[in-house]
């Protein structure tokens, strides 16, 4: 018995270990390479517009624009109804804490574009990390926001995303 508790605890050292040193090499400054949709609206963005995903100790912020093409600039000095639209469907943007566990990476947004992602919304992703890369795989379900005040998974047809990105530091 004894010698199974030691085993146990061993197991429990290494796995606290391992999993401190996979936080370690996910801190960081990290930019967008690559982006990979499934589903009815799939395709791949081999060169998306810019993107970084910023790692701390306990916080997270992630920005990108998912698209292969440049965002439109407004063409005056006020925007329009319409450019404002442009604007926000082409923009991703959330930041607030995180979590690790084992291979599941969970955000908690305190602030984020979409207002129903803050307050009790969150996001799943399974990582891997391989050098200096790192990919992010969430499906449809891997997402929850806030509606009508519950938190519920979010809708629409199957799709897996996977976002490759690479360490800029």
């Amino acid at each position: 018995m004894k010698k199974l508790i030691g085993v146990m605890f061993a197991i429990c050292i290494v796995s606290v270990f391992a999993s401190g040193q996979k936080r370690k090499q996910l801190e960081g400054t990290w930019k967008i390479a690559e982006i990979v949709v499934t589903g009815d609206k799939g395709g791949k963005l081999s060169n998306p517009q810019p993107g970084l995903l910023l790692v701390g100790q306990k916080y997270y912020s992630f920005m990108y624009i998912p698209s292969d093409q440049e965002r439109s600039p407004y063409v005056g000095d006020v925007a329009t109804d319409k450019e404002k639209i442009d604007a926000f469907d082409t923009f991703f943007a959330n930041a607030g804490t995180y979590e690790l566990a084992g291979t599941t990476l969970t955000t908690t947004p305190v602030v984020a574009k979409n207002p129903g992602f803050e307050g009790g919304g969150f996001a799943r992703f399974q990582i891997r990390l391989e050098g200096n890369s790192l990919w992010l795989t969430s499906k449809t379900g891997d997402f929850s926001f806030r509606k009508n005040g519950r938190v519920t998974p979010a809708a629409g047809p199957p799709s897996e995303t996977t976002i490759k990105l690479v360490r800029l530091e």
